[in-house]
């Protein structure tokens, strides 16, 4: 049995233009705390509250009363409704029922809807409109699963294992999505109903429960001997831009997006001599430290001193379309004798593996200059590269010991 504790109380800090002051019902239950309001305004001098109700015996005063009795008899009525429907006895929940949005707010599209216009309103604070327009696709295709599912009106504390299993079978079989597409997919998912429980639409995390492992990817990246062969080719005047600008990002760690909106702006003079680089990632508007640039990253550049482009736009390298980049990169690779599928993302991870890390770079460094969130992200995508400097590490340290002692 849940018995709730009410007090009434007046608001005399929120008066409003006649000057009377609004009556609230504060509802505690379950160790939990609430207040609603009567929609009932009264002069200050109106209220008794030693007795919790409106002074006078006036047809507007009995009305009154009677109105903060009537709404007494709904909070005992809304407990009846929660257990009813198995909602947890809180006192949020008692306030949403009363407002008459209890059930619309914890079915799950429409949580999912207010998840998404939570997410809107960040665009331009640490949040970016091409992650929402990601966000609301994930969206739109758990919305088709459901409707397929013949559950449009699914409670949230439905949403259980089992629809987690079909969701991620309709991802893969009817979106043809492959298996990390979809992991990222279901982790949006489980982040709205995070933000949910922070928001007490749901009782608990409904999230925790499902456990999906992402697929460890292969890392394609070129080796030292391959950047050199791509680099000493003698190309048609097509390619050479598109050879150059790949080999830039080979030495910044850039991917396409930023290597494309550069211009001379985000080129920056160094104290100690030098150049680098000073933007702010355009996926996760994250500003960057300053990247300093590598010799051979500023010769490329000053090969496009007197670009057309550069003199016109003030682009720091001409660069085509994305699409059209990668079909280039495509013959550039097969005229090296390099049978690895080269992309533009080939180079981020080629700066990462070959020219970074393998030269002596720290994680953490590394983790900086690529805009990760955070070095975990580093970790997992170059942890074998990682061990395999450690012990190329550990058998120079073992020819030097050997060296001493002999």
């Amino acid at each position: 049995m849940y018995i709730p504790t009410l007090n009434y109380w007046l608001n005399q800090k929120k008066l409003n233009k006649d000057g009377l002051a609004p009556i609230y019902l504060r509802v505690t239950v379950n160790g939990t705390r609430t207040e609603i309001s009567s929609k009932i305004s009264i002069p200050i001098e109106k209220w008794d509250s030693k007795n919790s109700k409106v002074k006078g015996k006036q047809p507007i005063d009995i009305r009154y009363n009677k109105q903060l009795a009537d709404l007494a008899i709904q909070v005992h009525q809304s407990i009846d409704v929660l257990i009813q429907n198995k909602f947890a006895i809180k006192a949020s929940n008692i306030k949403l029922a009363i407002n008459g949005e209890l059930i619309k707010k914890t079915i799950l599209l429409e949580v999912y809807q207010d998840y998404l216009l939570h997410l809107k309103g960040r665009i331009g604070d640490n949040y970016t409109h091409s992650s929402f327009e990601i966000n609301h696709t994930t969206f739109d295709q758990v919305k088709e699963f459901l409707i397929k599912e013949k559950k449009e009106d699914l409670p949230l504390e439905d949403f259980m294992n089992p629809f987690y299993l079909r969701l991620e079978l309709f991802l893969k079989k009817d979106k043809g999505n492959q298996h990390n597409t979809v992991y990222k997919k279901i982790e949006r998912l489980k982040s709205m109903f995070k933000w949910a429980y922070t928001m007490e639409f749901a009782e608990k995390d409904l999230s925790r429960k499902f456990k999906m492992k992402r697929h460890k990817k292969e890392i394609v990246f070129l080796t030292q001997e391959e950047l050199n062969r791509i680099h000493e080719l003698s190309l048609l005047t097509r390619l050479k831009s598109i050879r150059d600008a790949f080999l830039f990002m080979c030495y910044t760690g850039l991917p396409f997006k930023e290597i494309e909106s550069l211009d001379e702006t985000n080129l920056s003079r160094k104290i100690n001599g030098g150049y680098g680089l000073i933007f702010s990632r355009k996926k996760t508007n994250k500003n960057l430290p300053e990247i300093p640039l590598l010799p051979q990253a500023l010769t490329l550049l000053d090969k496009y001193k007197e670009h057309p482009k550069r003199i016109r736009e003030k682009k720091l390298l001409p660069i085509p379309s994305n699409q059209n980049f990668n079909a280039y990169l495509k013959e550039i690779g097969a005229l090296a004798g390099i049978e690895k599928s080269i992309t533009t993302h080939t180079a981020r991870k080629t700066f990462a593996t070959t020219v970074a890390l393998r030269n002596g770079m720290s994680m953490e460094v590394l983790s900086k200059i690529l805009g990760h969130s955070n070095m975990r992200i580093t970790q997992e995508h170059y942890a074998e590269v990682q061990n395999e400097r450690v012990n190329e590490e550990f058998e120079k340290l073992n020819i030097t010991l050997n060296q001493k002692i002999s």
